[in-house]
C-alpha cells in the first residue's frame, strides 16, 4: 500500500490480513487507521463496492457492510449517486462543540446560543438572596428525589401554561439540559441496535447520542412542512422503529415550523405502529409565535423535552422532561442511575428567574432583539435562498450551483466566519443537501454580525476554489 495522501479510489487498497475479526470490521479498521495515518484524505472517494469486493476477493455484501460500519464511526459518508466519501480525520473533523478557547479573529456564526447580555447582575442579585435564606441553602444541599423538587416542577409546570402546555408536575423530570433530557429518554426507551428515525436533517447533538447508544439512525425525507407522512409510513414498515424525534415547533437546521395538521398526521401514524414521540423543543419562541404542541395532542404518546438553555442561558444547564405517567418511572431509573438528580441550586435559580418576572423580562428583549437580527439578515441575503423565521436564533441557506457546502464552509472559514455544513446535521446515511446553517444570536454587537452576513454574501458571489483530483 502506497503511503502517499491518496484522493483516488484507485490508489487504496487495504490490506484485511492485518486486521482481526469478521472482515466487514477488518476494512472498518483498515479504513480508520489509512484515515488517521493520512493514506486517506478528507473528500477522498472510495472504491465502488463491487471494485473492491473483486480486488479483495470478498463478496460485495462484505464491503457494503464495511463501508456501513465505517460510516457508523462518522469515518465516511455514502452520497447517494455518487459514491462513498472520506470525511477526514476523526479528531479533526468540524463539530458543534464548545471551543476550549475563544478564536478572537474569527466571526462564529456556528453556534445556537443565547444573546449576549447582562445576565451576570441577575445571577449575583439571585445568589444574594439566596444567601439570606439559610434553611432554603441547607435544603438544596441534600440529596433530593430523581424528579427534582416539587416546588420546581410546580413551576415548571405553571410556566408551560403561559405556553399552551398542560402538565402534571408529577410527570415532570427535572433534567441538566435538554440534551440530558434526550438522552434519558433514549436510555430508558431503547436498546442497541433498535431503530430510530428522525427528519433526515436533525439536530447534531441527537444524532451523537443515538450513535453512542449504538442505535440504528434513519433519516425520514422532509417536504417544506416538515417530515412527510407517507415517507413515515414506509419507514416505519421497514424498519419497526422504537422512537420518532421531531423538533415541530422550530426545526433545527432548517427553521421549517410544523403545521397542525401535519402534526396530528404524524400522531396518527407513530400510534398505528406504536411508535413513541421524543418532541424536543429547546429552541426559544414565544406564545405568540408556537402552535399546538404535540403533546398537548397526544400526552399518552409523547415525551416532551425543554430547556431554559435558549431563552436565559446556556451555563445553566437547566431543563425537563414531560412524561406519560406509566413512563415516569422508567426514565427517572435512567436519570438516577446517571447523576441522582438535577442539579437543584441551578434548578433554585432558574425558577427564581420565573417566579420574579426576569425571565420574561430576558426573553422579551431577546425576542426582539433576534427580530432585528433578522432583519439584517433578510436584508443582506434577500437575493438568496434563504429560510427562517423572525424569532429563530439559526437561518438555512440553500447554495447555489455550483457551491457545495463543504467548499462554501472552508472558504468562508478563511475569511473569518464559521458555520456549519448540512452534512453536520444528515441522519445516519441520509444524504446531505448542498446547505449551511448559520446562526445570528451569538456574537455580542449587531455591526459583527453585518460584517458576517456581507462576507457570506459576497462569498456567495464567487467561484468555488476546489483542489483538483488527480487520477
Amino acid at each position: 500500500m502506497q503511503n502517499k495522501n491518496l484522493e483516488s479510489e484507485q490508489d487504496w487498497i487495504p490490506e484485511l490480513a492485518r486486521f482481526s475479526g469478521p472482515r466487514y470490521k477488518a476494512l472498518a479498521d483498515a479504513i480508520e487507521e489509512a484515515v488517521g495515518n493520512g493514506q486517506l484524505v478528507a473528500e477522498a472517494r472510495l472504491p465502488t463496492h463491487r471494485s473492491l469486493a473483486e480486488q479483495l476477493n470478498v463478496t460485495v455484501g462484505t464491503v457494503t457492510r464495511g463501508y456501513a460500519e465505517a460510516e457508523r464511526r462518522r469515518l465516511v459518508v455514502a452520497r447517494v449517486g455518487s459514491g462513498t466519501f472520506v470525511r477526514g480525520k476523526r479528531w479533526n473533523r468540524p463539530d458543534f462543540s464548545i471551543p476550549a478557547e475563544t478564536d478572537t479573529t474569527l466571526l462564529d456564526l456556528s453556534l445556537s446560543l443565547s444573546v449576549p447580555a447582562c445576565r451576570e447582575k441577575m445571577l449575583a442579585d439571585t445568589l444574594d438572596r439566596l444567601s439570606d435564606n439559610s434553611a432554603r441553602l441547607a435544603s438544596l444541599l441534600q440529596y433530593h428525589p430523581e424528579q427534582g423538587l416539587r416546588r420546581h416542577r410546580d413551576m415548571v409546570a405553571r410556566w408551560l401554561e403561559r405556553f399552551g402546555i398542560s402538565a402534571d408536575p408529577a410527570c415532570i423530570l427535572m433534567t441538566n439540559g435538554g440534551q440530558h433530557a434526550n438522552s434519558l429518554v433514549l436510555r430508558a426507551m431503547t436498546r442497541p441496535g433498535d431503530t430510530v428515525l428522525s427528519d433526515y436533517l436533525t439536530y447534531p447533538g441527537f444524532i451523537y447520542s443515538v450513535r453512542q447508544q449504538q442505535l440504528r439512525h434513519v433519516g425520514v425525507p422532509m417536504d417544506a412542512h416538515g417530515m412527510m407522512p407517507d415517507a413515515l409510513v414506509e419507514c416505519c414498515r421497514q424498519h419497526q422503529p422504537r422512537l420518532l424525534y421531531l423538533m415541530p415547533a422550530l426545526h433545527n437546521p432548517t427553521s421549517i415550523i410544523m403545521p397542525e395538521a401535519r402534526r396530528r398526521d404524524i400522531l396518527a401514524i407513530a400510534a398505528e405502529f406504536n411508535v413513541l414521540v421524543l418532541e424536543d423543543d429547546v429552541k426559544f419562541s414565544m406564545p405568540e409565535n408556537r402552535s399546538t404542541a404535540m403533546v398537548s395532542m397526544a400526552p399518552e404518546q409523547v415525551i416532551y423535552s425543554g430547556s431554559f438553555s435558549k431563552s436565559l442561558g446556556g451555563g445553566l444547564h437547566m431543563g425537563f422532561a414531560v412524561c406519560p405517567p406509566d413512563l415516569v418511572e422508567r426514565i427517572g431509573q435512567v436519570l438516577r442511575g446517571d447523576c441522582w438528580s438535577a442539579t437543584p441550586l441551578m434548578a433554585e435559580v432558574v425558577m427564581s428567574w420565573l417566579d420574579s418576572g426576569k425571565a420574561w423580562e430576558l426573553m422579551t428583549w431577546q425576542r426582539d432583539e433576534i427580530a432585528a437580527r433578522q432583519a439584517m439578515v433578510a436584508d443582506t441575503l434577500n437575493c438568496h435562498d434563504l429560510q427562517s423565521q423572525s424569532f429563530s436564533f439559526h437561518c438555512w441557506l440553500r447554495l447555489p450551483e455550483p457551491w457545495r457546502a463543504n467548499t462554501f464552509v472552508s472558504q468562508l472559514e478563511q475569511q473569518g466566519v464559521r458555520v456549519l455544513g448540512a452534512e453536520m446535521f444528515a441522519a445516519g446515511s441520509s444524504p446531505a443537501p448542498q446547505g449551511i446553517r448559520f446562526c445570528i444570536s451569538s456574537l455580542a454587537e449587531r455591526r459583527q454580525l453585518q460584517e458576517a452576513l456581507e462576507i457570506i454574501r459576497d462569498t456567495l458571489a464567487l467561484e468555488p476554489i476546489q483542489k483538483p483530483i488527480v487520477f
